[in-house]
């Protein structure tokens, strides 16, 4: 018996050790196939499995954990460090002919995936690729100086920085191991100063360069407001709730700041969600920074604040606030051309953009809108649901991290990096910047009169220039461009007779008795004199 009790412990012991080898092989060899992918000329890779517990190396960047060599040289470090409530590891390959980075890849992310989860995007990503490896990279907030400044992920600075802290260790483990420079040391741990003023903290900014950071323990010293409203969802959900925290205005106020000063002002969550609340609402309605909901402190997952504002949807609920902008001025909308989505993206390579698990045709906003003429930074990018809902954005957030998806589910919808359900406008019926507006026929035809035409469904021109935003006037005149690049007059007079038709995505036009196939755009005009 005793016999047989240690055959089986030998058999079991036997075949945790083969399973923890076979284990260690397999991501090694993934590991060594992504390195083949960040940097496709790399010829024979093999682990050094020493150069980590090197006294050097394991005293002066502790977060590495495994370092590869590339035809003999090390070149590629698996480093790991700490975020904001969990660990990050990073693979980071060198081009060691040119002495740059090639590129990185995010191999585990364990901070609150709300927020954190951009990290892993290849639009930050990209930001490490051909690099020096001669200094250190520094983490910025806004706009890069300097060549080794990496703009940091909106909201998750803890998380930026830990990724940053991996990638300068690779850079310094690279120098020592390649090249025998010994550069100082990196830690692979976040200061609790970072990362408690990440969580309890929000910065306010208005132009030229203005800001000032707000504690949440500050919030407390200014008058409470306290409301019992109702948090309507864009899902339809509709919550009873009970929020309490100081105004706004009066935050801004003492800081010698008069809001009615500013056209409109931007909130952008730790989660990216970003939401702009126009000078209506804020003429209008007051603007809570909730810190007390339903007689409780704001739980940590919404911190520092969660904006409140009492009888509008739940867009403006900002949660998780990192960011309050003040716009002194917005470009005002002047809409000259109405595109056809299909006929303006036809020539866009579709991504195809995994979402909850659903790989669907998708566009890059940034292509998309380097299609227009013209593109105002100072104005807003608006989206608009068939449900009525309207949505601002800031060009510069939805130029490279927004997608115009088309396939799949609540399509036409916006979606993006960490993007959750319920903050896009689903089933869009169109989206505009300042002088050009996108529409989709087979929605934007939901939202209209219908009418019955021999050759199909069809509306009426003129609503869907006026919900697109164009506003016309006896100096205008249209022209209708089909995709061949033919133009058809169009006068004011002849709108009442003018019909576009939905045509499996694309859109025909009927002008009286004349019948245009595949409109690409309309576009507004001044009359010529004598027209």
């Amino acid at each position: 018996m005793n016999r047989n009790k240690i055959y089986t412990i030998t058999l079991v012991t036997f075949i945790i050790i083969v399973g923890a080898a076979l284990w260690t092989t397999n991501d090694t060899r993934k590991e060594k196939a992504m390195i083949k992918e960040i940097l496709p000329k790399a010829g024979k890779i093999t682990e050094i499995k020493e150069a980590p517990s090197d006294p050097f190396v394991r005293e002066n960047f502790p977060a590495i954990e495994k370092v590869y060599e590339i035809d003999g040289l090390p070149a590629a470090f698996i480093t790991s460090g700490t975020g904001y409530v969990g660990t990050i590891r990073t693979l980071v390959v060198m081009d060691n002919e040119q002495e740059i980075t090639s590129g990185i890849r995010i191999l585990e992310q364990g901070d609150t995936p709300d927020y954190a989860d951009p990290i892993k995007e290849n639009w930050f990503t990209d930001r490490f690729k051909d690099l020096a490896l001669l200094e250190y990279l520094k983490l910025v907030v806004l706009d890069p100086e300097g060549p080794a400044d990496i703009v940091q992920v909106t909201g998750a600075s803890v998380s930026s920085q830990a990724v940053l802290n991996n990638v300068n260790s690779a850079i310094g483990a690279w120098n020592y191991l390649t090249v025998g420079v010994k550069k100082d040391p990196v830690e692979n741990s976040i200061s609790q100063e970072m990362w408690e003023k990440d969580e309890n903290s929000f910065q306010i900014s208005w132009p030229d360069n203005n800001s000032i950071r707000v504690n949440i323990d500050e919030l407390k010293d200014y008058l409470q407001v306290t409301v019992e409203t109702i948090l309507q969802k864009t899902t339809g959900v509709k919550i009873n709730i009970t929020a309490s925290g100081p105004l706004l205005t009066d935050v801004l106020a003492k800081n010698g700041i008069d809001i009615n000063d500013y056209e409109a002002i931007g909130v952008t969550g730790r989660d990216n969600y970003y939401s702009m609340i126009s000078k209506d609402i804020i003429r209008n309605r007051d603007i809570i920074l909730g810190i007390m909901f339903d007689g409780e402190e704001i739980i940590r997952e919404e911190k520092p604040v969660r904006i409140v504002v009492p009888d509008e949807m739940g867009v403006y609920w900002v949660k998780m606030v990192n960011k309050i902008d003040l716009y002194e001025h917005i470009s005002p909308k002047d809409i000259k051309n109405v595109h056809i989505f299909e006929a303006l993206t036809r020539s866009i390579e579709p991504y195809y953009y995994e979402y909850y698990g659903s790989k669907d045709e998708s566009y890059l906003v940034g292509k998309i809108l380097g299609k227009f003429s013209f593109v105002d930074p100072n104005g807003f990018f608006t989206m608009t649901g068939s449900d009525g809902l309207i949505k601002n954005e800031t060009i510069s957030m939805v130029r490279d991290r927004y997608y115009i998806k088309t396939g799949g589910d609540n399509a036409p919808m916006n979606i993006g990096p960490a993007f959750k359900l319920g903050m896009n406008v689903k089933e869009m019926s169109h989206f505009s910047t300042t002088t050009d507006a996108v529409i989709f026929p087979e929605v934007i035809i939901k939202v209209l009169d219908e009418e019955n035409l021999p050759r199909g469904k069809a509306m009426k021109l003129s609503e869907v220039l006026e919900e697109a935003g164009m506003v016309l006037s006896n100096n205008d005149a249209l022209i209708l461009v089909d995709m061949s690049g033919k133009e058809y007059p169009l006068g004011i007079n002849e709108m009442e007779s003018s019909y576009l038709i939905p045509s499996e995505g694309s859109a025909d036009a009927l002008i009286g008795d004349i019948s245009i196939k595949d409109v690409q755009r309309i576009s507004k005009v001044q009359k010529q004199n004598g027209d």
